[in-house]
């Protein structure tokens, strides 16, 4: 017998092939398309964003990095339902201005939003005044009453801070501005529990802005190098080198220590992006790749691509192929088929209001082949303060920015993007899924196309600003049997890495040959 195809059980994609030709010489199969036809237009910018396990698209900005707003509230947020292609605005007030604040999501599947602006900076000429000040505030958004609620108070104002996920449900939150004079870098580092915020002892150092930060499968948390633009003055001399933050036991008692990567590395780039690669058995070992960025010393973005591979308690850097174009301001997304979608960024300097135009070119890396592909262009720039999302259904969705980098010049409209995967051929479903799994456990999906599935994936869904997600994971699970309309997978269980899959939401994802179906939401639980 041949190998089990889907059969014509779906049409393919209504996408249009003569305007991908005429544009780019190509199929869409080859390049996918762009458009702005059925693509939400917001209200405010949507400086963060974020996946709900409801399927909608959360977008809020507080003052929207426009001093004259900042004290004109409530500021809107925006939540998109793509499967209605509805936007509701709410004009829910908040006590604190959330722009620029760092979020990730809990187990339970609340977005915990922590730090934004307490005041803005006062420029004179091309001189700063006063710095932008950190807010001490954290707000928990709940997708099921789509309300935020208050949340305790950080110890100290952050501005800029990057908030990541622990493998057992806390959540960190690294570096960020502080909230009075002199304005400067905060070193302590704190973690969020149940209803409150402690130090994290022994993880404090100096760290740059919305620094990029991933939860490696063994519970650590690596720092790549890549980091805002804002203020770097200060790390020219030495910088920061990549690390790697791991809790240890001493005694009754645990607490955090940094290791400097071994060996020593200061691959450092601004705005750069940096992406946790799948994640796939046998052996999911754990790889980050760095994409892009500007030279500290010289602001010019680059082209250049680094990957750190994680065997043995080693770091083992390398170089790779670098990008067709040289970026900084850009976002990667994980894609079903485990590529890596990157758009965005500018030619020219970095920083706000910078020379430079915006790159349409978008571009896929492939991990396995470790190779550069150009995807078809956007039609809109996406620079500053723009963000990037992997929808339910397979697409991209790209909005926001700050055109030329400039305050109140807004791009409010979005884009969607229809990979190359859901224009070759009909596409795998699901028709049931658990809606809880746990590590060790197997469990069946239920599928008329079971006999031709080839991956399980499970992929995080994105929170995101500046250029960073700070839950983007991406695990293909085992498949460990089939039977008509059925097909079993698990999430392994592992000694080495107890933190494959940290709880909470997840897109389950099948595959046929590279061709994803539509997700199912999943919740990861502890046993």
């Amino acid at each position: 017998m041949g190998k089990p195809t889907l059969g014509n059980t779906e049409p393919r994609l209504g996408a249009s092939w003569r305007s991908a030709f005429l544009a780019h010489s190509t199929s869409p199969a080859d390049v996918g398309i762009w458009t702005t036809s059925g693509a939400p237009v917001f209200t405010q910018i949507p400086i963060h964003m974020a996946l709900l396990h409801t399927g909608k698209v959360l977008g809020f900005g507080g003052s929207g990095n426009d001093e004259k707003r900042f004290r004109k509230r409530p500021h809107p947020f925006e939540v998109w339902d793509p499967a209605t292609n509805q936007i509701q605005v709410y004009r829910q007030p908040l006590s604190g201005d959330i722009f620029c604040a760092g979020h990730a999501f809990l187990p339970d599947g609340r977005l915990l939003a922590a730090g934004g602006t307490r005041a803005y900076d006062w420029v004179v000429g091309r001189i700063t005044l006063k710095a932008f000040g950190g807010l001490h505030h954290s707000y928990l958004f709940d997708p099921s009453t789509e309300r935020w609620t208050r949340g305790p108070n950080l110890r100290g104002g952050r501005w800029h801070p990057t908030l990541i996920a622990l493998g057992d449900g806390r959540v960190l939150a690294v570096a960020g501005l502080t909230k009075f004079f002199p304005w400067f870098f905060r070193r302590k580092i704190e973690v969020y529990e149940p209803e409150r915020w402690s130090r994290a002892r022994g993880a404090s150092r100096w760290m740059p802005l919305y620094p990029h930060l991933h939860l490696l499968p063994d519970g650590s948390v690596f720092y790549t190098g890549s980091y805002n633009t804002h203020y770097p003055t200060v790390f020219r001399l030495k910088g920061f080198p990549a690390s790697r933050l791991v809790e240890e036991q001493v005694g009754d008692r645990t607490r955090f220590r940094w290791h400097p990567a071994n060996p020593v590395e200061f691959f450092q780039r601004e705005e750069g992006a940096s992406v946790l690669l799948p994640l796939r058995p046998p052996d999911y070992t754990p790889r980050i790749l760095v994409i892009g960025g500007a030279d500290m010393g010289t602001e010019r973005p680059l082209p250049v691509c680094r990957m750190v591979e994680f065997t043995d308690g080693t770091e083992r850097w390398r170089d790779t192929k670098p990008m067709g174009h040289a970026r900084d301001c850009a976002y990667a997304s994980l894609l079903p088929d485990g590529h890596v979608f990157v758009l965005g960024g500018r030619t020219g300097m970095t920083h706000h209001g910078a020379s430079g135009v915006p790159h349409l070119e978008t571009e896929s890396f492939d991990p396995r082949t470790e190779t550069w592909t150009e995807m078809a262009p956007m039609t809109l720039g996406r620079e500053p303060h723009s963000s990037a999302l992997l929808l339910p259904d397979g697409r991209v969705l790209a909005a926001g920015g700050n055109i030329g980098g400039m305050r109140r010049h807004e791009q409010l409209q979005t884009e969607l993007f229809t990979p190359p995967y859901l224009h070759r051929g009909p596409r795998p479903r699901i028709e049931n899924a658990p809606t809880e799994i746990a590590a060790g456990r197997p469990f069946a999906i239920g599928s008329p196309h079971a006999a031709a599935i080839t991956e399980v994936v499970l992929i995080r869904p994105t929170s995101t600003t500046h250029g960073f997600s700070m839950d983007m994971r991406f695990i293909e699970l085992p498949i460990r049997g089939r039977r008509a309309g059925e097909v079993a997978a698990e999430l392994p269980e592992r000694d080495a890495m107890p933190y494959l899959a940290p709880p909470g939401y997840y897109m389950l994802f099948i595959l046929a040959d590279g061709v994803p179906s539509k997700s199912q939401f999943v919740r990861v639980v502890p046993l």
